[in-house]
Order: structure tokens, then sequence, then C-alpha cells
């Protein structure tokens, strides 16, 4: 698959961070693990945006709604990190996040780490769905997929269906 010209096409959710110089390395480019802090910002700000989006405006309070409201978490299982430029303390980045694809019990996210219009990192992560009670492992609940095919510009891929 080829990557659109445009790094920001096809992201409904684009939230801005500031690189402070805490993350910078001592040859002043971001250390590497922050990429991923950085990716999980992004998430952060989609699901908040997620359910705001999925709720009347006098039902939302977005400290932990989402668990509520989707009645389900997530955790990370798998990372991928493909680096193609440094970010420096002080640069103004883009943190462009959507959900590419939905299985029985996980879903992938994609993130976009630009700088301007240059794309400096891309974090593929996979999500496992699970049932807060029990810490259990659960199918990904139907109300989160409704709602992120209704939030996104380009639906998931389901790889399992009637699962």
């Amino acid at each position: 698959m080829t990557e659109p010209k445009n790094p920001r096409d096809g992201f409904r959710l684009i939230t801005p961070i500031r690189v402070r110089y805490a993350e910078c390395d001592l040859q002043g480019i971001v250390f590497n693990a922050h990429y991923l802090a950085f990716a999980d910002v992004g998430m952060t700000e989609y699901m908040r945006a997620l359910v705001a989006a999925d709720r009347p405006q006098d039902e939302r309070d977005m400290l932990g709604s989402f668990t509520r409201h989707f009645g389900g978490d997530n955790w990370v299982r798998h990372a991928d990190v493909d680096y193609r430029a440094s970010a420096r303390a002080d640069d103004l980045l883009d943190i462009a996040v959507r959900i590419t694809r939905f299985g029985r019990t996980s879903y992938s996210l994609l993130v976009h780490l630009l700088r301007g219009d240059e794309l400096i990192n891309v974090v593929k992560l996979t999500y496992v769905w699970f049932d807060p009670a029990t810490g259990e492992v659960a199918p990904v609940a139907t109300k989160f997929i409704d709602a992120v095919n209704d939030f996104e510009l380009i639906k998931p891929e389901r790889t399992v269906m009637n699962a």
C-alpha cells in the first residue's frame, strides 16, 4: 500500500504537542521512547473526541467516561515504530490518529507524527479489548466499533466478521 502524498489525509483527529527539553537526549533530539508517549497522547485525545462525538453534551464527563460509556477498556499488545526524521526541543508537532482495523478482541491504531507537512514518525499500535471487571480479554464492544465507524473518515477494516 502506498502512502498518501499528504500524510494528514484520512485523519479526523489531529492534535498538537510541543516537544519539551526534557524529552530530548544528549544529541538534542527527541529520545526514541518518547515517540510512543506522543502516540499515547494522541490515543487519549482520540478517545476523548470519540466519547464526545458519541454522547449528548449534557452527558459528557471525560474523566473515566470511556470505560463506562463503551463497557470495556484496552491495553497495548504490540507497538511498531518507524522513525523517519528527528524532532528537537521546542518543535511543534501534530499527532494524527485513526483506527484502521478491528479484529474480534483487538484493534489497530495508526499514528502519524508530523512537523508541518513532514512525516517524521509512524507508530502502529495493536490494542486488546478487555472487561475491566474481570481483567479478561473480551470481544471488542459493538458500541465502540459503531462509534469509531461513525467517527472515522476512512472506515476501519474488519478482519473478523460476525464473531
